[in-house]
């Protein structure tokens, strides 16, 4: 599974253009044209970048960024539109937004921006951790050899949710809500459950964590080790 996007914008020229731009270059793309069916597939994609219109059916952008940012959803943002006042630009960055670009556009900026916000492909930790997010693959340094390593699809989503946040406190229920979503999940003993499980795979020393550490009375955060 590579990088997804969910580009939305009520234009289908606009969609008609960007999409297969994206496509081409190695990103999954999926398409919503208003609000409502931007927050649907926020929760049901779960992509790894948004790229928002401004105006557009209710809610618009604006609206759509702030509903994500205060439930926690620190995705990236990308807003694409044709405002391009400084009060509109700074009424976006208020609402969470990560960039900005105004129309018209060059696609080769748009991918230019989209690369900047993305977090890298593929990371390598102090040479005992790998991961490949484009593939969902992890591996470990055992014996002078890279052992790949089994994770659940839930365990690989929070490792992916907690490295895309690498450096920052990220609480237990905000894990919750983004990375478990079944009505049976909904207790904080399921993702202390799936950490533990995490450091057993992971950690050189699961009872001294070097990748996943406590943050306390937070919740987690992910060591960022590379070099």
């Amino acid at each position: 599974m590579g990088t997804t996007i969910l580009l939305v914008d009520d234009n289908p020229n606009v969609l008609s253009f960007v999409k297969p731009a994206l496509q081409r270059a190695g990103y999954q793309v999926t398409t919503a044209q208003d609000g409502l069916e931007a927050l649907y597939q926020a929760d049901a994609l779960k992509p790894d970048l948004f790229i928002l219109d401004i105006e557009m059916p209710p809610p618009n952008g604006l609206e759509v960024c702030r509903q994500l940012r205060e439930r926690g959803d620190e995705t990236p943002i990308i807003f694409l539109t044709v405002r391009d006042s400084i009060t509109d630009l700074e009424l976006g960055f208020e609402r969470g937004a990560d960039d900005y670009i105004t129309k018209p556009f060059d696609i080769r900026e748009l991918l230019a921006r989209i690369k900047a916000r993305l977090p890298p492909q593929s990371l390598e930790m102090d040479g005992y951790l790998r991961i490949d997010v484009g593939r969902r693959k992890v591996w470990i340094q055992q014996s002078a050899n890279w052992q790949e390593v089994n994770l659940t699809p839930k365990e690989y989503d929070l490792l992916r949710y907690l490295v895309y946040n690498a450096g920052r406190s990220i609480g237990k229920t905000t894990l919750l809500e983004q990375v478990f979503d079944s009505p049976e999940d909904l207790e904080t003993k399921t993702v202390e459950k799936h950490i533990w499980a995490l450091r057993q795979k992971l950690e050189p020393d699961p009872h001294e964590p070097r990748y996943i550490v406590n943050v306390r009375g937070v919740g987690y955060k992910f060591e960022d080790k590379r070099g």
